[in-house]
């Protein structure tokens, strides 16, 4: 027996049974959803609505704020009943003196707007927020990032789930005004509308945790307070927060029905910033929760699709851990069996095939299937495969940093032109991979190995894709 060989192909199997896992998770959730139902709520009277604070953390946003602001200023909500923060924690001057504006030109339209600004941005985001509400008796929170635009009944829409005392947050979900733009915002909203249309409906039909999304929802105020308040020890401080309530009993409502047009990100720097701080600050909430969770006098589904959820992004290091499992051929001494490549090949195409049914029901939920508009999906959906697969190595180390408990900054993510670079030395190792890779094809083909080729026919696109995308950046 091959000690080297068997313990490869263990190594290689336990990657693809971990992203096995992690396809039936979603699997699952996707028909989970198909049971959502939206609650019908009474709307409010004028008299009987509560206080609110509209909090807005800002970070050298620049002019994303305008559209912001304008959006404000046409809501319905009672302005006597209505507060709004703006939390500038910006570093240049053009911000600031725009932001300070802004804030201005709302108290001259009748609202009660309040500039808040910090020298110092302890916990970032966390601590601005936390600063925020102990400057508000408002009883109740709701929060909007820069590129969020209010629509005009939001408030007195998603604050009527509130008249069941449980109630700890409110979670709407995200709609995309740059979705078609390009190829690379439209490959970004698939994933997000998973998240929303089946992951979020999916947790709230069978009634598992779930996370606010760190803008575009309300918060009861007890609801913060009583689970510890927001806290800077994790780049997730919106996860770890929802936790934390959910633990304490409060319940998470999510309103599918409900939207509010963000922007995506338009560069490939900006979109590593963003997904290297959800992806570590996933894991450091994990590492924060798990324990907890496992604890906590809830079912056993609970728990298990708990865990699930915070550790959604350590299967990146599956991902990463087959592509460089199986350039490790070269080194063998042995070949491993035909059967074993059918079989490894057969579960990956089956994930695959499972995956593209699950993006097809977020994807198409409110508009028919036909043939020319599934043949595009289908272009973007190979196209989200090979990008993200390509980001592989990126995810693993963040993920690894998480897990490990080594802190870095906050980084918001630069808002639309912003041009914050790469890690140059992780880009390189990107375009070293790809060379690689396309060796290692070619050592396939000349020495008849076609068997892993399809695994790593897919490894050279997406360091390929990576790279060249992010030298555009």
């Amino acid at each position: 027996m091959n000690y080297a060989l068997l313990i490869w192909q263990l190594l290689l199997g336990l990657c693809t049974g971990l992203l096995s896992l992690y396809t039936i998770y979603q699997l699952h959730l996707s028909l989970k959803a198909t049971g959502y139902r939206t609650k019908q709520y009474e709307e409010a009277d004028d008299k009987v609505l509560p206080l609110v604070c509209i909090q807005l953390p800002l970070y050298n946003e620049g002019t994303t704020v305008l559209k912001t602001f304008s959006h404000l200023d046409r809501l319905d909500y009672p302005k006597e009943l209505l507060e709004i923060q703006i939390l500038d924690d910006s570093t240049e001057n053009d911000s600031i003196r725009l932001n300070q504006r802004l804030t201005e030109r709302l108290n001259s339209q009748g609202f009660n707007a309040n500039y808040l600004r910090r020298e110092q941005r302890t916990d970032f985001k966390a601590g601005a927020l936390r600063e925020g509400l102990q400057a508000t008796e408002a009883p109740f929170i709701a929060i909007l990032d820069a590129d969020f635009r209010i629509p005009k009944h939001w408030l007195k829409k998603s604050i009527q789930p509130f008249t069941d005392p449980d109630v700890g947050v409110v979670q709407t979900r995200w709609d995309f005004e740059n979705r078609n733009d390009s190829w690379f915002t439209q490959m970004q909203a698939l994933p997000l509308d998973v998240h929303f249309r089946n992951e979020h409906c999916g947790r709230s039909t069978a009634q598992y945790f779930s996370n606010f999304n760190g803008t575009a929802g309300i918060w009861r105020r007890t609801a913060i307070e009583e689970s510890g308040n927001w806290s800077g020890d994790t780049l997730t401080e919106d996860i770890d927060l929802s936790y934390r309530a959910q633990l304490k009993k409060y319940l998470l409502v999510y309103l599918d029905k409900i939207s509010i047009p963000s922007e995506l990100p338009t560069t490939a720097s900006a979109y590593r910033i963003q997904q290297r701080r959800w992806n570590k600050g996933g894991a450091e909430t994990f590492i924060k929760h798990g324990r907890s969770l496992l604890r906590a006098p809830i079912n056993r589904d609970q728990q298990v699709m708990g865990i699930l959820h915070l550790s959604g992004s350590s299967f990146y290091i599956a991902t990463f851990g087959l592509y460089f499992l199986s350039a490790c051929i070269l080194l063998l001494t042995v070949r491993p069996t035909a059967s074993f490549w059918f079989v490894l090949g057969g579960v990956l195409t089956v994930n695959t095939l499972i995956l593209y049914r699950v993006f097809i029901r977020a994807h198409f939920i409110e508009k028919p299937i036909r043939f020319l508009s599934l043949l595009r999906f289908t272009g973007l959906f190979c196209t989200y495969l090979i990008y993200t697969s390509g980001l592989s190595l990126r995810h693993t180390i963040a993920v690894l940093e998480g897990l490990s408990g080594r802190k870095t900054p906050f980084e918001r993510t630069p808002k639309k032109g912003a041009t914050r670079g790469t890690t140059k030395q992780i880009l390189w190792i990107e375009a070293g991979l790809a060379l690689l890779f396309l060796s290692i094809l070619a050592w396939d083909i000349t020495h008849r190995e076609l068997l892993p080729f399809g695994i790593h026919l897919m490894a050279t696109l997406s360091f390929s894709l990576s790279f060249m995308h992010s030298c555009k950046s």
